[in-house]
């Protein structure tokens, strides 16, 4: 039983320093160059211009301290939940720029290079299933926090 509980420990451990540092490594690359952020978030023909600079100011931030959260366990069933709704913001831009046929820029890492066709596929994929890890770690804890 120790066993299996440590293994269990050792796999959350492992999924929540993955879904954290996807997130810290974002955020950090995202606040250096937010005039690329604001490039790639206009890709997607959402916003307005004006929303897109907010959201290239914000959204690193946010990714960054929720990252930080998941890493420490510092609020964290509430990160949890804004990564999920990030996460689900994501692939609801990328579904929609994928039917529009557009040819976007991720700017998940503050990459400004942009690659002659988007692999929506695997973007899509990616977000789905970082959006599973993290409901994987709220159901967790929240067991965890009915047994005490």
């Amino acid at each position: 039983m120790a066993g299996r509980h440590r293994l269990g420990n050792a796999i959350e451990l492992a999924l929540r320093l993955i879904l954290a540092g996807f997130f810290i490594v974002a955020g950090i690359l995202k606040i250096k160059d937010p005039k690329a952020l604001t490039a790639a978030i206009e890709t997607y023909q959402v916003l307005p211009y004006s929303v897109s600079v907010l959201m290239a100011l914000f959204l690193p931030w946010l990714e960054l301290i929720t990252g930080v959260g998941v890493a420490f366990r510092k609020l964290y069933k509430g990160s949890l939940l804004l990564l999920v709704l990030l996460l689900l913001m994501f692939v609801m831009a990328l579904a929609q720029g994928w039917i529009r046929g557009l040819d976007v820029t991720c700017g998940c890492f503050g990459n400004p290079d942009h690659e002659n066709q988007t692999n929506y596929v695997w973007l899509i994929t990616r977000d789905i299933l970082l959006i599973l890890i993290a409901v994987k770690l709220w159901i967790r804890q929240t067991l965890l926090d009915k047994q005490v």
